[in-house]
């Protein structure tokens, strides 16, 4: 059994709560290892969450643009984009809101205090390491946010074999992109820099075509990260992180009756400074310091004239202590501290408030019994006082096939907008909460993994915008059920990736379907290598929805696919190709004050890639 000296390490080497082993990968699924689903490092295997993981090597597989389209590839999620690269774009996870899914970066809350969602569409994967994906109520761990569960996005280390790696590529729509990063790891420190840049020309993202809206909508992003980690001693790690995105992107919409054609410009930061310290064979410690800000300001045309500047600054403080009471038992306790500020051209009523948690958690294994139970206490100056619970119970069929059981609760605070946003917010609000029941089954061996996860998720006081009113408004409960599943597996020398979910959403007292939210999805990659060559394709799929509450505009299904392909020049040079929507369907995931926002059509990425001999 490994000890809790390299359970904290491999934590603290990304922040408080990040997952690895030396780069957080294995070739057996089974072993592979994560920390988001319990704050602790435990294997797949282990683990009683529904989970997902997407490695570095997945994510030069893939060749991956975004992080959405990472995401969407994983059961249980769904996409909304407003346009193409750059534009708005939503993720809801189990069928909940956007801003119902916790994103952490390096262990640190990211995203608006205001919108209280995250623009996802802004992270480069050329700066990521893994993504750990946790589907299900955390807010026993986490608190607020995690009612549909937790993305957690961990940044690129260094890599012993890899010191230097240089991508360049270009493609339709005038894109080009860039990303450099420079790497080392030693015997007890690693350090990671990396550096990015994306350019496009883009496309309309709107049906209109009245001026000035009849324009191509371009996006640029230029990126830098650190990630490094230090163990002085046997007995005590650091880490540092900071990750700096600057962007600007530009849209269509409709300003006060007028057809207008602004861009928003966009920083966002993440810096995270812990330590873990082993006092004794049976106890560790950690703690981790750190920080993020949103920025963002909408600017018209020539720049005659601001639409708003929103600024959210987020400071986060966690204590961790982990206690091997028995050989099979391991407690966690927890302190959190959570301050939010917001500012701006906006006045809002209140524009700081602090959060202060307490939690526990036990994790037992007894033969093929395993349990989880978790309790957590956030006191909100806003909102009062708030608790949250949950249970977890598997049994271990056999070696390779586990039954879990779940129960969870979880809540969202209100957001500054929500509460507080000129004519349009409530001080009256109250934090939105939920129940979830899940039943899970799980198979994993050398060279496969399957699951299938039935869930139900009763949500009160869910907030959700009212065209009718021009505002959110509040409705009593509202009840989400499905089954979401995957199957990997080498077949016939090709890699073979699946992903399913099933989802049937209702507004308990209208009976209408929760918007934008498609009842079937599914997603299918294929890949193999080939000596120099490795290729591949991706099939997604989902069923229709509806845009707003009110489900008077029904937006078709669709289906699209992808190819990729690789050719290694020698160990130093290889070139990539990507092609996404190689049939070129039109398809609409949302509707705006234009119209449909229009979807990109097909779309090609030519890349080279260098990575010099060692």
């Amino acid at each position: 059994m490994k000890t809790l000296l390299s359970l904290a390490i491999s934590a603290l080497a990304s922040g408080a709560v990040i997952a690895a082993d030396q780069n957080g990968n294995s070739n057996d699924k089974a072993e592979q290892t994560l920390v988001t689903a319990t704050r602790t490092q435990q294997s797949y295997a282990e683990t009683l969450a529904s989970v997902t993981v997407f490695s570095r090597e997945d994510i030069e597989k893939y060749q991956a643009k975004s992080v959405a389209e990472l995401l969407a590839k994983a059961p249980g999620l769904s996409i909304v984009n407003n346009g193409g690269r750059g534009a708005q774009t939503s993720v809801s996870l189990r069928g909940n809101q956007s801003d119902h899914t916790l994103f952490l970066v390096d262990g640190i809350r990211v995203g608006s205090a205001t919108l209280g969602s995250t623009s996802v569409e802004y992270l480069d994967p050329e700066m990521i390491e893994r993504i750990e994906i946790v589907r299900g109520p955390k807010s026993s761990l986490y608190g607020s946010d995690a009612l549909g569960g937790v993305v957690n996005i961990i940044t690129r280390k260094g890599n012993a074999n890899r010191p230097l790696i240089v991508k360049a590529g270009v493609g339709n729509h005038d894109t080009r992109d860039a990303s450099v990063n420079v790497g080392h790891k030693g015997e007890n420190y690693q350090a990671s820099l990396t550096a990015s840049y994306v350019y496009t020309g883009g496309y309309d993202f709107t049906d209109d075509k009245t001026a000035p809206s009849d324009d191509d909508d371009a996006y640029r992003q230029r990126a830098i990260g650190f990630n490094g980690s230090y163990n002085p001693i046997e007995a005590i790690a650091l880490g540092l992180s900071y990750q700096l995105n600057e962007s600007e992107s530009e849209y269509d919409r409709s300003c006060f009756g007028y057809t207008c054609a602004p861009y928003t410009e966009s920083k966002t930061e993440a810096l995270n400074v812990n330590a873990a310290w082993q006092l004794l064979d049976t106890v560790s410690t950690s703690l981790s310091i750190g920080s993020s800000k949103d920025e963002t300001e909408t600017l018209f045309d020539d720049q005659s004239f601001s639409g708003g500047v929103f600024n959210t600054e987020k400071t986060d403080l966690s204590w961790q202590n982990d206690i091997r009471v028995h050989d099979n038992v391991l407690l966690t306790l927890g302190y959190d501290y959570l301050n939010e500020e917001v500012s701006g051209s906006t006045a809002y009523t209140e524009d700081e408030r602090d959060n202060h948690a307490g939690f526990a958690q036990v994790q037992f294994v007894q033969g093929a019994v395993s349990a989880n139970l978790g309790a957590r206490n956030d006191d909100n100056e806003q909102f009062g006082s708030h608790d949250t619970y949950n249970a977890s119970v598997g049994y271990d069929i056999r070696a390779d096939l586990k039954v879990v059981a779940s129960y969870g609760e979880a809540f969202k605070a209100p957001t500054f907008n929500d509460l507080y946003y000129p004519f349009f917010g409530n001080p009256n609000t109250v934090p939105e909460e939920s129940d979830t029941y899940e039943l899970a089954f799980k198979g994993f061996g050398n060279d496969y993994s399957w699951a299938v996860s039935a869930y139900k998720n009763n949500v009160k006081n869910l907030i959700q915008y009212n065209a009718a009113i021009f505002a959110n408004d509040q409705i009593a409960t509202a009840t989400i059920k499905g089954i979401d599943a995957f199957f990997e597996k080498e077949i016939l020398g090709w890699d073979v990736n699946t992903s399913l979910t099933l989802l049937d959403t209702q507004d308990d007292t209208t009976g209408n379907g929760l918007a934008r939210k498609p009842e079937q999805t599914i997603n299918i990659d294929i890949d193999r290598s080939f000596d120099q060559w490795s290729v591949g394709a991706s099939i997604y799929g989902a069923s229709s929805r509806y845009n707003e509450a009110a489900n008077s505009t029904k937006l078709n299904g669709y289906g699209t696919v992808a190819l990729r392909g690789a050719y290694k020049l020698d160990q130093e040079w290889k070139l990539q190709l990507k092609v996404d929507n190689l049939f070129e369907k039109e398809y609409v995931t949302a509707v705006g004050s234009l119209g449909d926002y229009r979807t990109p059509g097909l779309e090609l990425l030519f890349s080279v890639v260098y990575t010099p001999a060692i």
